[in-house]
């Protein structure tokens, strides 16, 4: 029996009918055409067409010959174009060429296998050529025998959730892609800053970080060495700011330029006094602002190289090369000088033997040749200045030359007017490249020094001569140590200026100035030590030589 209209909204409205699911429907229509008891205790039956139309999902049935024989009306409002086709057309007219391979899998698997395929996602288009996705359902359509005579299909729309579980699986895909970028990227920047803190720790130069407000943040070990504090003592929470030598360094005013002007500064060749300890040392220093996001300087790293040595061997280079184009000069003035200087002392030896010995002229010939003398040893002492040709080096043993001619003279003499001379000598004698004739000399000189600064000949003097191993190779070190007066404190920075002696008038004050001058010019240095009254301390160190010496003919 077919139920009236009214009948049928009293016991389920057609807005309650659209928003049945999927299963509510099925379970509707497996109970068709089942009894409906109402509230009011009245039986009436629901008619399953009614049903079918109300329902916001499609539906519709194809026979086993796979033709359209049936859809409801939500299938008309999908494709309002085709809703006046005849029924009994092939339903591949109706499916898109991108679902027909699926399609026609899914309908034999149905007729043919009696399969029930739940929740396949099919995608199709409407009139309009818009893209929907359906939640689709099929099931067998059986006779009272259970035969099966077609089959039922109910598709719900589910576009909208579709896309953006699509849009989800996307994000999600670009996100994981985003993580792994991330991760790379984080193992990359592990590796940079290891490999940072890595070139930080073993680099040969010192690098330290300061806040903005001065205070050392962390140092490398580099920097221990080159302020020369011990290992574990740290300036990390110094402030910079106070500290005396940064400031008189003036790198004060160089880290406010820093923070101001927001770019890296640079110095050279600027003395520097260390946190600990009172030496002043040479570096160049470099200061580079670190920017926080507000532009803003947040720390600043800065690079210290100590350039000590480096000044002190250009220096030594450039005083070397003014010397030597100065004795350059000087020995081509001597050599003129020397024909003259000789001629004249054999007209004054010659005046001084035909004078009387009560003739005042005596006196002044006298006068005459010893100012003769000192000019003799000035431009003897000039030609020095020159340095030694390459040709005129030879393999010197520094033990045969402390115990050979004129040496060993001087010694001699030495003692016989009761002074003390102690020799150390290793038991293989270092051997050095060099002018015998200017090694000679300048071991004379200052030996001879060490003899005029003890008073009245009640001294010692000690020579030691030690091998020694640098970082810049490996050097010989003689000490000449005596026990004189010493040497004030304000005339020790000029003893190697030329022309500087405190010895009177017959001195030419030329005598150390040349002995450094040969020193440096063999590669080698020196320096000296002295307090008044506890004596002075002369060290020579020149470079040593596996070579062996030359072995002379003797005819």
């Amino acid at each position: 029996m077919i139920i009236s209209q009214d009948l049928c909204e009293g016991y389920m409205k057609k807005e309650d009918l659209a928003k049945l699911s999927r299963e509510e429907l099925i379970a509707l229509l497996e109970k068709y055409p089942e009894e409906v008891r109402p509230d009011d205790g009245s039986t009436f039956k629901v008619n399953h067409e009614d049903l079918l139309e109300a329902t916001s999902d499609i539906i519709f049935v194809i026979d086993k010959d796979e033709n359209l024989v049936y859809t409801n009306q939500a299938w008309r409002s999908f494709y309002p174009a085709k809703k006046d086709l005849p029924f009994g057309e092939h339903y591949s007219k109706y499916v898109p060429d991108v679902e027909k391979d699926r399609a026609s899998q899914v309908f034999h698997a149905v007729i043919n296998d009696g399969a029930v395929i739940e929740n396949e996602i099919m995608k199709t288009y409407n009139d309009v050529g818009d893209t929907f996705y359906f939640l689709t359902t099929f099931s067998p359509l059986r006779s009272e025998k259970g035969d099966i005579l077609g089959l039922v299909g109910i598709m719900k729309n589910i576009t909208e959730r579709h896309l953006i579980e699509k849009r989800l699986k996307e994000n999600t895909r670009i996100l994981e892609e985003k993580v792994k970028e991330q991760l790379v990227q984080s193992d990359e920047i592990i590796g940079l800053r290891d490999l940072n803190e890595e070139f930080i720790k073993n680099a040969p130069i010192g690098i330290f970080m300061m806040d903005r407000s001065g205070i050392m943040l962390r140092e490398n070990p580099a920097l221990f060495k080159i302020m020369g504090r011990s290992h574990g003592e740290k300036a990390v929470g110094v402030n910079l700011l106070d500290h005396k030598g940064f400031i008189e360094a003036g790198f004060g005013d160089l880290f406010e330029k820093c923070l101001r002007e927001k770019k890296t500064i640079s110095v050279k060749n600027a003395p520097y006094v260390p946190l600990v300890g009172d030496r002043e040392i040479i570096i160049n220093i470099v200061m580079t602002p670190i920017l926080d996001k507000s532009g803003t300087v947040e720390k600043t790293i800065v690079m210290v190289e100590d350039v000590t040595e480096q000044v002190r061997i250009t220096k030594r280079m450039n005083r070397a090369d003014k010397l030597s184009a100065l004795g350059f000069l000087a020995s081509g003035v001597a050599s003129k000088l020397s024909d003259p200087i000789n001629r004249m002392y054999m007209d004054l030896n010659f005046v001084e033997n035909n004078v009387d010995e009560d003739n005042p002229a005596k006196q002044y010939v006298e006068y005459l040749k010893k100012e003769l003398n000192v000019i003799k040893n000035m431009s003897e002492q000039l030609v020095a200045l020159s340095g030694a040709e390459e040709g005129d080096k030879e393999i010197c043993e520094i033990n045969k030359i402390l115990t050979t001619h004129p040496l060993d003279v001087q010694f001699n003499r030495m003692k016989s007017k009761g002074l003390e001379i102690h020799l150390d000598l290793p038991a293989i004698s270092p051997r050095v490249k060099a002018a015998s004739k200017q090694l000679k000399q300048v071991l004379h000189d200052l030996i001879e020094n060490a003899e005029e600064a003890i008073p009245e000949n009640e001294g010692t003097i000690e020579i030691s001569v030690k091998p020694l191993e640098a970082k810049a190779g490996k050097f010989v070190l003689i000490t000449i140590k005596d026990s004189g007066i010493g040497i004030p404190e304000e005339n020790l920075g000029m003893i190697f200026q030329p022309f500087f002696s405190t010895k009177g008038p017959e001195a030419t004050g030329l005598g150390l100035m040349i002995a450094s001058s040969i020193v440096e010019n063999l590669g080698g240095s020196m320096g000296i030590k002295s307090r008044p009254g506890e004596g002075t301390s002369v060290r020579v160190a020149l470079p040593l030589t596996d070579a062996e010496p030359e072995q002379k003919l003797h005819h």
